[in-house]
């Protein structure tokens, strides 16, 4: 020899194939059957809890924009203008809100809740603001509440949205 490596038996066939022939001998077991189970729901409810976080920024973001724009009312010489701006901002963050409702039927809406609470935050304090320019008094949680109840037709105007 030249000092090379001995070339053995097993050497001719490819790496993985004994391990994977063996795989396919043997039929999926209980236990891999409910680990299969296990991540189509994790991954599920992963998939889930992304897309709220994304509705979350987008309702964080407009509702923002609402408490910037209602800033002005002070100084801008139109503050009807900007009181109805702002409610047309506001409707489309509810319709953002109806969507992150609809996510969560039928789910425990704790499990999601780091996911919307800051967009919620948010959308609280811009209508909070709108109504106190309104009005000079504070709205009440049940005044937000119930801006924030969807019926069954509006799950439907969602869905052909």
């Amino acid at each position: 020899g030249s000092g090379g490596f001995r070339k053995r038996k097993h050497d001719n066939f490819p790496h993985g194939q004994r391990r994977e022939e063996k795989e396919n001998v043997n039929p999926p077991s209980a236990l891999m059957t409910s680990f299969k189970a296990f991540q189509l729901e994790l991954d599920t409810r992963h998939d889930k809890y992304e897309r709220l976080v994304k509705l979350s920024r987008d309702i964080t973001i407009e509702s923002k924009r609402t408490i910037f724009l209602l800033h002005r009312f002070t100084s801008a010489p139109n503050g009807e203008e900007i009181l109805s701006e702002s409610e047309v901002k506001l409707d489309a963050v509810r319709r953002k809100i109806k969507q992150v409702a609809q996510e969560l039927i039928g789910e425990d809406m704790y499990q999601f809740h780091r996911a919307i609470s800051p967009g919620l935050q948010e959308y609280v304090e811009a209508v909070s603001f709108q109504y106190f320019i309104k009005t000079r008094s504070l709205i009440s949680v049940e005044e937000i509440n119930k801006q924030l109840i969807f019926t069954a037709e509006d799950r439907e105007e969602t869905t052909n949205m």
